[in-house]
C-alpha cells in the first residue's frame, strides 16, 4: 500500500457517507446500511417503529458514517441527524419533538402572547442565525413562567431541539 496520501502525493483518497437507518422516533439502527446490511432493521428492536433510510419528502439518503479508503476508524458514533442535508426538512423525529414542545408550552398555563412569542422564536432556537441568543433570552424568559412539572418537560424537549448555540444561551449546555 503506498503512502502518498501521506505524503502529499498526487494520488485522490476517495471517501464517502455510508447511509444511516433511523426510525420514526430517532433511534439510530445502525450508520453503515449500506455497508452492513444485516445490522438493518424494518421496525425498531426498541421503540417497535418503522424505520427510514433517506428523507421522506426529498428521498435523499439520511448521511451516515463517513468513510475513507484505506483508514479503519475504532469507536465512530455518527450522531443521528435534525435535518435532511439536501432539502433542510426536518426528520420525522425532529417534528415530532417540536410539536412536542408546542404542545407543552399550550399545556403550561402561559396567556396567548407568551405561546406566540415562544412559537415565533422556536425557529431561531432550533438554528444557528444572527437572532438566535435573544431569541433563546426571550424563550428563557418564558419558560420560567411554567410551573415546575411542565418546565422540566419543556427543558428536556428544548435539550433535544435546540442548537448548540441556543442551549448555551440557555444555560443547558
Amino acid at each position: 500500500m503506498s503512502n502518498d496520501w501521506m505524503l502529499g502525493g498526487s494520488r485522490e483518497v476517495r471517501s464517502w457517507h455510508d447511509q444511516m437507518q433511523v426510525c420514526l422516533n430517532g433511534h439510530r439502527i445502525t450508520a453503515n446500511a449500506l455497508g452492513s446490511p444485516e445490522f438493518r432493521e424494518d421496525f425498531c428492536s426498541r421503540c417497535g417503529m418503522r424505520t427510514i433510510m433517506a428523507c421522506e419528502k426529498c428521498r435523499t439518503p439520511i448521511q451516515g458514517e463517513y468513510h475513507v479508503e484505506n483508514v479503519f476508524a475504532v469507536g465512530m458514533n455518527t450522531p443521528v441527524p435534525k435535518y435532511c442535508t439536501k432539502c433542510g426538512s426536518p426528520y420525522p423525529w425532529q417534528e415530532a419533538a417540536i410539536e412536542n414542545l408546542k404542545e407543552a408550552l399550550r399545556e403550561g398555563g402561559l396567556d396567548s402572547a407568551d405561546i406566540q412569542a415562544a412559537e415565533l422564536a422556536l425557529p431561531d432556537i432550533m438554528h444557528d442565525t444572527p437572532k438566535t441568543e435573544l431569541a433563546s433570552l426571550k424563550f428563557g424568559r418564558i419558560l420560567k413562567k411554567l410551573g415546575k412539572p411542565v418546565y422540566e418537560v419543556a427543558i428536556k424537549v428544548v435539550t433535544d431541539v435546540a442548537s448548540e448555540a441556543a442551549k448555551k444561551a440557555l444555560g443547558l449546555g
